[in-house]
């Protein structure tokens, strides 16, 4: 038998179910937590040591639930005999759909798992802001390219390399007034100057100037 059990009016015996709840490792009992039998037909709640104990339970089969926030417990099956002195057997389920599992009576359960609600604080690191950040990528390139690339050029090199670099500068300069810039690229004589040449008068302009020289000769 599993208890004295209580015989009701109508000829049927019922029984308390009892167990106890336990933290996994050393956490010792479990606090006060509310337990059911087949989604609330029977609900209790644990004591001060993790037992707990449903009265009257009619023979049957019934599944136990742990309604805790604070840990997952496993899912029981209890089957509770008609026979007074039969033995209420226990099947555990890890989790849905996992193989059963015989457990003793009364029922002891250990919960799987403590539920964590928080997300661990990420520690600072430097090296990780700097190798997740693109920009800070991409400003170690350049500062890399501009203290170790002038190294290994040569002397004549780095000169060539100051000049171009100076005339970019230059040119940037013109920036600052759209409409010369404007006027320079509608006339052809922007892409000359960015490709070293110097920028060619027109043959009109030419013809006109000869002009006006032969004019102010015959004057004199």
């Amino acid at each position: 038998g599993f208890g004295a059990g209580d015989e009701t009016l109508m000829g049927v015996y019922t029984y308390p179910i009892q167990g106890r709840l336990l933290l996994p490792g050393n956490g010792g009992s479990a606090p006060t937590t509310k337990i059911s039998l087949n989604g609330g037909e029977y609900e209790t709640f644990t004591r001060v040591d993790g037992s707990f104990t449903f009265h009257d339970v009619k023979p049957g089969i019934y599944l136990l639930d742990v309604l805790s926030h604070i840990a997952m417990f496993s899912q029981v099956k209890i089957n509770v005999p008609a026979d007074p002195q039969g033995a209420v057997k226990c099947l555990e389920y890890r989790y849905p759909g996992a193989a059963k599992q015989t457990i003793s009576y009364p029922i002891e359960l250990t919960a799987q798992v403590r539920l964590n609600y928080f997300e661990a604080r990420p520690k600072v690191s430097v090296m990780g802001m700097l190798m997740g950040n693109p920009m800070m990528l991409m400003m170690g390139v350049m500062v890399l390219m501009l203290t170790v690339f002038p190294k290994m050029l040569g002397g004549d090199a780095m000169k060539e390399f100051q000049e171009q670099q100076a005339k970019m500068q230059e040119e940037m300069g013109d920036a600052g007034n759209p409409m010369e810039m404007f006027s320079k690229l509608m006339s052809g004589e922007l892409g000359q100057e960015m490709a070293g040449e110097k920028p060619q008068i027109k043959d009109k302009d030419k013809a006109s100037g000869n002009g006006k020289r032969s004019k102010r000769q015959q004057t004199n």
